[in-house]
């Protein structure tokens, strides 16, 4: 009996979509890179590599709709992302298959409603307030990707917009038994057991847009990782410009545990044990451009000032500072070949954050592919 009622469920299910109005997507990007940057170890030697992309990271999807009549929609979406150089999937834990998004929902007049692995509100906020729109490399992304979570599984998320204004709300459920009773974990990962919260508003008109954004997650202990930001952009003849701020206070110690990347740098447990209690917060200035040289050719510039205190779980402070280059040049709607520079600076405290100097500079040339 059950194994009737199963294949006659499925029947109709497939006999029904012939008639439904649906759309099922395949889509992607195919983006790589070559390259070059000094002071890549802890000897000072220089490094040539192939990469991902300076800005997007490879990936492919599948995302449909049905129409359910009455303005109402059903969405999903399921993406991937991958490195062209290796083949492997980018960034996934064990059993992960679509490690970027993974949700189901409704969508409608009223908005979209989903549910599932989902970008962060910061992401959804700067990339469009971001010149870069989020880089993709670490030394033009490490404020994102070390002091904002980018990715939360088991959230609910709300997004709709109206007219000019587009807002966003998630909460991710903590699906550790208890009240943060785990006592160990990496706070570092975007694990399934740590709870998430998130508001992002943005509103547009004519050619200014601007608004802001504000998310937390803990860690498996409940120890807090705050981010914040605001931002503005302003569309002028060919030019688009970017003004903002990024804040953050983290209690966790993620923060720290990522960026560094010296020898001397010191062991996670440390960084932990004193982040409780000297939680580093972070204020970061940021500007760019993007321009439309030509129908081809765009050429995008950005700058971002980072002022820490707290950094590794000590009392004291740091600075850094990273400046961005990019030109990309359109050989069709879908392929475009780049070139890219970037340059970072640390000083006090944050000297821990690159591998052997106090500067590190890059240099690189990429082809990227959209389907």
């Amino acid at each position: 009996m059950k194994k009737s009622a199963i294949v006659l469920a499925a029947g109709s299910l497939l006999a029904g979509s012939a008639f439904a109005q649906t759309s099922v997507t395949l889509y992607g990007i195919a983006d790589v890179s070559l390259r070059y940057e000094n002071h890549a170890d802890a000897s000072g030697h220089g490094k040539t590599y192939m990469t991902d992309g300076a800005i997007t990271q490879s990936r492919w999807g599948l995302k449909g709709a049905e129409d359910l009549g009455n303005g109402l929609k059903a969405i999903f979406q399921l993406e991937n992302g991958y490195s062209i150089d290796t083949g492997k999937m980018n960034g996934a834990s064990t059993g992960q298959l679509f490690n970027r998004q993974a949700y189901v929902g409704l969508a409608g007049n009223f908005g979209a409603v989903k549910l599932g692995r989902q970008n962060s509100e910061a992401f959804a906020f700067f990339g469009d307030y971001d010149p870069l729109t989020v880089g993709n490399y670490f030394q033009n992304s490490w404020m994102y990707g070390t002091l904002a979570r980018l990715r939360n599984n088991n959230v609910i998320n709300y997004s709709g917009k109206f007219g000019g204004l587009d807002v966003g709300a998630s909460y991710g459920f903590g699906e550790t038994p208890g009240s943060f009773t785990k006592a160990s974990g990496d706070p570092t990962s975007n694990g399934s057991s740590v709870p998430y919260w998130g508001v992002h508003a943005a509103y547009e008109y004519g050619p200014f847009g601007f608004g802001g954004v504000f998310q937390e997650s803990r860690d498996q202990v409940g120890n807090k990782q705050q981010f914040w930001g605001i931002g503005g952009k302003y569309n002028i003849a060919a030019f688009k410009l970017f003004l903002g701020y990024q804040g953050g206070k983290d209690r966790t110690g993620a923060g720290d545990i990522n960026l560094n990347q010296s020898i001397n740098s010191p062991a996670a447990a440390t960084i932990i044990a004193g982040a409780a209690n000297n939680p580093r917060k972070d204020s970061i200035a940021y500007a760019g451009t993007t321009w439309q040289a030509t129908p081809a050719l765009a050429v995008t510039g950005a700058f971002y000032y980072d002022w820490a205190q707290n950094v590794n779980g000590t009392t004291a402070s740091g600075k850094r500072y990273t400046g961005a280059l990019i030109a990309e040049y359109s050989l069709s709607k879908r392929t475009q070949v780049y070139g890219a520079a970037d340059y970072n600076h640390v000083s006090g405290q944050s000297i821990t954050e690159l591998p052997s100097s106090n500067n590190q500079f890059g240099v690189a040339a990429g082809i990227r592919h959209i389907f």
